[in-house]
């Protein structure tokens, strides 16, 4: 089921995007409303599934994971989700994606310390039910959060 956004939604979302730690009361100052009212629009917001949870982000390198690998794979489509199940097991990946292919369906990162991390996890790739068609040392990645204000209108279709 949709859930409808209004402004103080989307406001609320674009702020923790940026800091998810914000307080009730740094967030109701920011968006212009009482902390009493950020409290029932996130439990909304969390109730509708729109909010799934509150993450930390890592920056792996200093903790002497400095390598960061990017696998394309394909599984049969039938084992597909076990198969990314089962990738998802493995120690240092961290992501793990199902694509609506038949082939390169599967897209997995991990990090790793030293060059031999990235066979290790490929050899454990090899032991499942897929085949790695690529390889990659990711150089930077950027994620960037979504201006829920200025998509708004596009979001609601208008």
């Amino acid at each position: 089921m949709e859930y409808e956004l209004d402004d103080i939604d989307r406001k609320l979302l674009n702020l923790l995007q940026e800091n998810a730690r914000y307080t009730a009361l740094d967030l109701a100052e920011a968006v212009g409303v009482s902390d009493n009212t950020i409290h029932n629009r996130m439990e909304r917001l969390e109730e509708a599934g729109v909010i799934t949870g509150y993450t930390t982000t890592i920056d792996h390198e200093p903790t002497g994971l400095a390598l960061y690998f990017h696998f394309t794979c394909t599984a049969a489509i039938s084992d597909r989700s076990e198969v990314a199940s089962q990738a998802a097991t493995i120690p240092q990946v961290l992501e793990v994606v199902e694509l609506m292919t038949g082939q390169k369906n599967l897209q997995l990162k991990a990090v790793g310390a030293e060059d031999e991390d990235i066979t290790r996890i490929a050899e454990q790739l090899d032991d499942l039910r897929l085949e790695i068609n690529n390889e990659n040392l990711i150089r930077v990645e950027r994620r960037l959060p979504l201006d829920f204000l200025e998509a708004g209108g596009q979001l609601d279709g208008t």
